[in-house]
């Protein structure tokens, strides 16, 4: 008899943005070396803690947004206005943060863009 070994990597999805263009421009960033190659890139729990804050920031005052989280105009990357929907996405994000932080501190996270 033979020895079968295997190892498992188990991805789930613990977030979705659809056209949070400042959102992925932070991740660009600051967790893709400024690279927009719609590639795979871990993100450390320190990051998304550090942008998790970064939209409570903004969420307090509005007037920070164009400094702290500026929206990015592209093809396909939604609106560039500072509008309720914008700041709709920094809830969100927060939302998805503070769920994903809470999965355990053996979870590793990536962030991959497609557009």
């Amino acid at each position: 008899m033979g020895l079968d070994m295997y190892l498992y990597n188990k991805e789930t999805e613990v977030g979705y943005w659809r056209k949070a263009n400042a959102v992925h421009q932070w991740f660009v960033d600051n967790c893709q070396n400024g690279e927009d190659d719609c590639r795979q890139a871990y993100v450390s729990r320190e990051a998304l803690t550090t942008l998790r804050d970064l939209c409570q920031q903004v969420l307090n005052d509005h007037s920070l947004a164009e400094e702290l989280l500026p929206t990015q105009a592209g093809f396909f990357f939604g609106s560039t206005e500072y509008d309720e929907y914008y700041f709709g996405d920094l809830a969100d994000t927060i939302r998805i943060i503070d769920d994903a932080l809470s999965c355990g501190d053996e979870w590793t996270f990536a962030y991959q863009s497609s557009w």
